[in-house]
């Protein structure tokens, strides 16, 4: 191999060597971001698991056929998505009309409404809205 500088008639090294900087100016820039990333990645986690365990609550005591399968639909959920697809037949199993009920099904609509506000018609980005599996 020589030693010898090589003779850069078309002047390509300087192109790459900016795009070398260009290239470590964007990984920097990537690396500065990641940490609000993962923070919004943790908070859209910690959302759905607060969710996911209200939805456990309220299927908890439900005995018929259609609570067993509630709980087992409850528990395979993995994405807010599940979840949102059981809102509907888990709202209709609470439907009796007592204090307890009526409190559970309160909670379920608060919980919805914070983190899915986008389907009820609100500005606001929900929390989960950020999380993509």
């Amino acid at each position: 191999m020589s030693t010898s500088p090589r003779i850069d008639l078309l002047g390509l090294s300087e192109l790459d060597s900016q795009l070398l900087v260009e290239a470590d100016e964007a990984m920097f820039a990537a690396q500065l971001s990641l940490p609000d990333t993962r923070s919004a990645r943790i908070e859209s986690r910690r959302a759905f698991v607060e969710m996911k365990q209200l939805f456990m609550r309220a299927v908890e005591n439900l005995e018929h056929r259609k609570g067993a399968w509630l709980r087992a639909q409850v528990r395979a959920a993995e994405d807010p998505v599940d979840l949102w697809l059981l809102r509907g037949p888990l709202l209709a199993t609470l439907r009796e009309d007592d204090v307890a009920t009526r409190t559970m099904r309160a909670a379920l609509y608060r919980t919805l409404d914070r983190t899915f506000p986008e389907a009820f018609g609100s500005a606001e980005v929900g929390v989960l809205s950020a999380q993509r599996f």
